[in-house]
Order: structure tokens, then sequence, then C-alpha cells
């Protein structure tokens, strides 16, 4: 059994890398660069082609780079070409950024979760009061912070 050089939670950050990618894509270029981004002397080629997902993810990449080359190519216009960049760069951006609120409403409903069940572990906690403790507005002071909490 071969050893596993990338875990499950590197894999989103591998395709992260690929949305943000501009540029001649090629193997080689983005294993570099994911090597670069793990903090790795090197990753090979062949251990990101052998995970389906990145594999899959590199091929919808090429084909959009190839396709936002061909529009612009089409364009021909200097200020429409850095319009198209920008608005890719863009598109990059809330791709990240809603895929980083998944992630985050994710970790939040597990923590959630998990207090929740800790809570009602413990023999002292009336699950009834806290639950119409839970469901009160904080407290506010006078400098608008919440009551009892450093700012």
């Amino acid at each position: 059994m071969k050893p596993k050089l990338l875990n499950e939670k590197d894999l989103p950050k591998i395709e992260k890398i690929l949305n943000r990618w501009s540029g001649k894509l090629t193997w080689d270029l983005f294993a570099d660069a994911v090597a670069k981004a793990m903090g790795r002397q090197s990753i090979s080629k062949f251990t990101l082609m052998g995970y389906e997902s990145v594999k899959q993810a590199y091929e919808r990449r090429k084909k959009r780079l190839r396709d936002e080359k061909t529009q612009v190519a089409q364009s021909g216009d200097v200020a429409v070409d850095a319009l198209m960049e920008e608005i890719t760069k863009l598109r990059n951006q809330i791709a990240d950024l809603e895929e980083e609120k998944t992630q985050l409403k994710d970790t939040y409903i597990e923590m959630f979760s998990r207090w929740q069940y800790n809570l009602s572990q413990m023999p002292s906690v009336d699950l009834v009061k806290l639950q119409a403790k839970i469901d009160q507005p904080l407290p506010k002071t006078d400098r608008g912070g919440v009551k009892g909490r450093q700012t």
C-alpha cells in the first residue's frame, strides 16, 4: 500500500490554487505551486493525478483558461483584455469566499452541536433554563459593547 502524501483537508487548498490560477497551466507548474503552498520540497504531478477530484478540477480549469484565452484573442482590445482578466480574478475570489463561508458555517454548526451535547452531559446544567437564557439578547454596556466582555 502506497503512503498517502496528501489528506482530505489538503484537497480544498489544492482546488483553491487551481481556481486562482492564471496564465499557462501545466501539471509540472501546478505541482510546483502546490508543493510551495503546502510547505513541501516537492510533490509529483503523478501524485496529484492520482486524486480524481484534483484531476477533474485541473481539467475544468485548463478548459476555462483555454476558453478565456479564445475570448480575449477574439476581442483584440487591450482594455477589454485587462477587464476580462479582472472579471476572472473577481469570479475566482467570489467562489473562494463562498467556499470559505460554507466551511465556516459547517464549523459553527458542528461546534454548536458539540457544545449542546457537552452541556447536556453536565449534571448541574438545566437545559430548560439554559434554552430560556439563550433566547434572551445580550446585555449592553454604556460603550455599546457586551457587558462582561472586554473589547
